[in-house]
């Protein structure tokens, strides 16, 4: 029987999707109300909404969903989701690299946290299930995904702490990719040896940023050389103003004074070291 709190929870998250679609009329786009339906049989999770902005071009349509109690029912629950997105014959995903990732053995005890979602276009090949891993203390499996990615010196100097985020895309049209996310709080990314370290790879428009946040998260991933900075803002509403970006006003106007557990903003590094931060990506948090 699912619990009073159960439904409050489920039912907050389905109208948090409402809310975001309705705010930035996001019309239908396949595969997305498979996810509405996982949202609403899902128990104990939450919902993140975010949006895309690339120049003048604006993609809302991107949720993501996490259990707020790790177990491995729930990378079943994630792989059946997968399967029912299947269900349309001109949809093919590519579980290879994941498999490869995954192996026969894996130990879900070393997962801490599993997050699922959908980012949805108008070109249905853009379109993209996802599926992170986050791993602690797992060194063999880091060292497998980073074979997978490809070895690359600038992500092993980010070998901060044994705390990584491993990301699979899954593109509708037959694509996989994966990316590897190491992590840092603010704390660890003050320590000497981490600054030395983070010296040696990011800029130093990159380093500056840094204090606007509680953790970060350098993205690398198999498609290109860029680097992704993931960013936890500690003053939201301060920092997107200062991004002067018409679109990331309308958007966080929205959620400025809605409940958010935190937000969270998405750029290249490349973009940072030009000063022209137009192609970036905001997340909401709401449960």
């Amino acid at each position: 029987m699912i619990s009073t709190q159960t439904m409050v929870n489920i039912n907050h998250n389905l109208r948090h999707i409402n809310e975001h679609k309705q705010a930035f009329d996001i019309e239908y786009f396949y595969p997305l109300d498979i996810f509405e339906n996982f949202a609403e049989q899902a128990q104990d999770w939450g919902v993140e909404c975010s949006c895309k902005i690339d120049n003048d071009r604006f993609y809302p349509a991107r949720f993501n969903f996490f259990p707020n109690k790790f177990t491995f029912e729930e990378v079943s629950l994630v792989f059946d989701l997968f399967r029912r997105v299947e269900t349309r014959c001109d949809v093919k995903l590519d579980y290879q690299t994941i498999h490869k990732f995954l192996g026969n053995n894996f130990d879900f005890s070393k997962v801490t946290k599993i997050v699922t979602g959908v980012d949805l276009r108008e070109d249905f090949s853009a379109s993209r299930l996802k599926f992170w891993f986050w791993i602690d203390n797992y060194p063999e499996k880091l060292e497998t995904a980073i074979s997978l990615l490809g070895d690359r010196e600038d992500l092993r100097l980010l070998y901060v702490n044994n705390s990584w985020l491993v990301g699979f895309d899954f593109y509708l049209n037959g694509k996989s990719t994966i990316e590897l996310y190491p992590s840092m709080s603010k704390e660890e990314s003050q320590k000497v040896d981490v600054k030395l370290k983070l010296a040696k790879v990011l800029s130093a428009p990159a380093l500056n940023i840094l204090d606007n946040f509680s953790s970060v998260l350098i993205g690398f991933t198999q498609t290109n050389q860029d680097r992704l900075i993931y960013g936890y803002l500690i003053n939201p509403n301060e920092f997107i103003d200062n991004l002067h970006n018409d679109i990331a006003n309308r958007v966080h106007s929205f959620y400025r004074d809605k409940k958010v557990l935190n937000t969270m903003i998405c750029f290249k590094e490349k973009e940072l070291i030009t000063g022209s931060l137009d192609n970036f990506n905001l997340y909401y948090q709401m449960s």
